[in-house]
């Protein structure tokens, strides 16, 4: 049980006044606090159980919310996919054979984005893994196994490994996304099957960024360990 004190409401009306006061369910006036409000001719009302439980959820607002987080959504993926296309028309001008892998995986990016893709095999794909990221995980969150530095940007290919570096943390925000729009919806298992590919890209363009600096070891494995091509 919890008594409201005269000092209480002093200290409340004294902030802003107010003609009206509601004691809670489980609350009660002491003496003085009581007499306080009727000096005020201050009206007394008293809560239930039930209006101080929280109101259930408003199945309206609740389908606004979600349609507004699959709105931002698809705008996402949108700039995603525009993303892709930059990064291709730039690397075409420096690398042909590395721009042909980007614009391969913005393929399957435009595949997942019109859900013509339930599920992603590696039947037909061309990275099938390297020693820092083997078959059996190529569709799991392997995190940026190559980490990106001032260092690499002064190398010879530079500009290149900034580019799809960029595209990847592009896509790793948009993995969040979809988590996060697909969250208590209807169709969050439908959402799923988006995820391992997002992964795959990612995995995918870890390995092009290895491969692109130029070493031959891999930084998951032991040095002695050689990444593999696509």
């Amino acid at each position: 049980m919890k008594f409201i004190t005269e000092m209480e409401l002093r200290n409340v009306y004294r902030l802003e006044p107010f003609t009206s006061y509601m004691v809670e369910h489980g609350s009660r006036l002491t003496p003085e606090a009581r007499q306080f409000l009727t000096d005020r001719q201050i009206a007394v009302s008293y809560g239930t159980q039930e209006q101080n439980q929280e109101p259930p959820p408003n199945p309206e607002r609740q389908a606004k919310k979600q349609d507004w987080r699959r709105g931002k959504l698809r705008c996402q993926m949108q700039s995603v996919s525009a993303l892709f296309l930059l990064t291709g028309q730039e690397l075409l001008e420096r690398d042909v054979l590395l721009a042909q892998k980007v614009l391969e995986l913005s393929r399957l990016f435009s595949a997942l984005q019109k859900g013509e893709r339930g599920g992603t095999s590696t039947a037909d794909l061309s990275f099938q893994g390297c020693t820092g990221i083997t078959a059996d995980v190529l569709f799991e969150d392997a995190g940026d196994c190559f980490e990106v530095t001032e260092f690499h940007i002064q190398l010879e290919k530079g500009r290149e490994i900034a580019l799809l570096h960029r595209l990847r943390s592009a896509l790793r925000e948009l993995g969040f996304a979809v988590l996060e729009a697909a969250e208590g919806s209807p169709q969050e298992k439908a959402e799923e099957p988006i995820i391992p590919g997002i992964n795959y890209m990612i995995n995918a363009l870890s390995s092009l960024i290895c491969k692109t600096t130029g070493g031959r070891t891999c930084q998951r494995q032991n040095p002695l360990h050689t990444a593999t091509n696509w």
